[in-house]
Order: C-alpha cells, then sequence, then structure tokens
C-alpha cells in the first residue's frame, strides 16, 4: 500500500528525514548527515491498525513523529483526509492536532510530575475547546477514567504515586478524552510487566472497537504487532523493508530480517 488511499485518515507519502551531525563552521555547508527514513509511504484507515516493527534505530518512531506532526520530513508529505498537513490553514490544523493523539514508552516520563492526573488529562479539553468549563472538563474526565479501567479517585493522584499499567491507562485516557480518529502508539507495553501488557493491549483494542478509532502502534516486537495490527510494515536502518497483511508476514514472509524478527520474537 504504496499510493494514497481516498479512504485513508492519514497517508505518509515517501517520506524522508534526514539529520544533519555535521556541518562546515564557515559555509554551513552539511559534511554528515543520518538518513532516519527513507523513503516510507502508507495509509491509516478508519478502524484499523498499521503496525510498524523493527530494531532500534530502525526508523520507526522517527516515522511515527512525522505522521503524528512532531518532526518535519525532510522530503516527501504527511496527508490528513487527502490533505497536506503543511498546507492546512490554523483551524484545519488544530482539527488535525486534535484527531491524531500519542501514546508514549515511557508514561510517567510523558506526564508532568508537578500535576495531578485529573489536570492532566483534561488540558487538551481546554487547549483545544472541547470542553465548555470546568464542570463539563470533570465529568468527561471522570468518564474516560472509567473507560480505561481506573477509579475517578485517580484524578487526585500525581503520576509517581501510580503503577507503570495505571500510569499507562492514565495516557491512554489523555490520548483518547478529545475521541480522536488516529492514536498513535509508540511501544506503549515495552516498559511493563509482561501481565501488564496484556492487560494494556486488550485495552487497546476493546476502545478500538468501542470508538471505531485507527492505530499506528510501533513495536520492536512483532509478535505484539501481529497481536494488534492489521497490517504490517517491518523498517530496517531507515528502510520499509517489506509490508503486507498481518498473517502474511508472520506466516510467508520475504526477507530474513523479518524471519529474524520473527525468531526473537515470544509468539
Amino acid at each position: 500500500m504504496n499510493s494514497q488511499n481516498e479512504n485513508s485518515i492519514l497517508s505518509a507519502v515517501n517520506i524522508r528525514k534526514e539529520f544533519i551531525v555535521k556541518k562546515h563552521f564557515i559555509t554551513g555547508k552539511t559534511l554528515d548527515k543520518v538518513v532516519a527514513v527513507k523513503n516510507s509511504s502508507f495509509n491509516v484507515i478508519q478502524g484499523k491498525t498499521i503496525g510498524i516493527v523493527g530494531e532500534s534505530g530502525s526508523g520507526k518512531s522517527t516515522t511515527g513523529e512525522i505522521v503524528g506532526g512532531l518532526l518535519k520530513p525532510t522530503f516527501g508529505k504527511v496527508c490528513y483526509r487527502g490533505r497536506n498537513i503543511e498546507e492546512l490553514s490554523y483551524a484545519e490544523y488544530k482539527k488535525y492536532r486534535k484527531n491524531v493523539q500519542f501514546i508514549f514508552q515511557d508514561p510517567k516520563g510523558s506526564m508532568d510530575p508537578n500535576y495531578k492526573i485529573g489536570h492532566i488529562i483534561s488540558e487538551p479539553l481546554f487547549i483545544l475547546n472541547y470542553a465548555k468549563n470546568s464542570r463539563d472538563a470533570e465529568k468527561m474526565v471522570d468518564d474516560i477514567l472509567e473507560k480505561v479501567g481506573l477509579d475517578s479517585a485517580f484524578k487526585n493522584k500525581y503520576p509517581l504515586e501510580m503503577s507503570g499499567g495505571q500510569c499507562q491507562r492514565a495516557a491512554i485516557a489523555r490520548a483518547l478524552v478529545v475521541k480522536p480518529h488516529v492514536i498513535i502508539c509508540d511501544e506503549p507495553v515495552s516498559a511493563l510487566d509482561v501481565s501488564i501488557q496484556a492487560q494494556i493491549l486488550n485495552l487497546l483494542k476493546d476502545l478500538q472497537k468501542e470508538y471505531n478509532i485507527a492505530y499506528i502502534f510501533i513495536s520492536h516486537d512483532i509478535g505484539v504487532v501481529n497481536y494488534m495490527a492489521d497490517e504490517i510494515m517491518v523498517m530496517n536502518m531507515g528502510n520499509v523493508v517489506e509490508m503486507g497483511e498481518a498473517k502474511q508476514i508472520l506466516t510467508n514472509s520475504k526477507e530474513k530480517y523479518t524471519k529474524k524478527l520473527i525468531e526473537s520474537s515470544f509468539i
């Protein structure tokens, strides 16, 4: 799936990302650079999950940051509902920003330890004008905490007072509270115990069914990606080496690198 799909919410079109690591101190000419992502293309479809898998340094997280608007591609483009996000008006970009959310690997690290969970979850509601007042916001926070399996009392806790699994549930609540169309899950369970991993993965699947959310699920573990994804994109050293339906990739992979990932995973 390398061309834009008219049914896609998000599309990456031949995106490439270069990081300059050395310039000439007088001329400013680039002397050395690292190419993190090379000509990657894929579509994100409503209610479906595309899994991006690869070893550390493969470019998978950089790809997620580009389609999520945290990094600009050096070449290529990211389209939201068929429109290049760099050409969106302020109002259109704000809608894109609301509808594309993130869940990160380290939930505690992604939350300000000085604020309580209730404030952290409600903050996007005010930034995006999603809540009319504090009472509305509090009701939305209580509702979304219940959806992710946390008691409303957790809104009065600080991140450091919670376990890793509880914090990740709160992070999911923060992403979900504005009812996005896409959530980019960047290694969302790799820092958790195995038993907690299963709970979080099942929660994400249940929420996807209920809200018809699309996921970009990023992981180094192809077994986890297979459990979550409808389609898998395998990356190595910035290159997309293989892409296809999850079942086909797991049972009939063509690339040695993909087979290596499968052999190293507890599927």
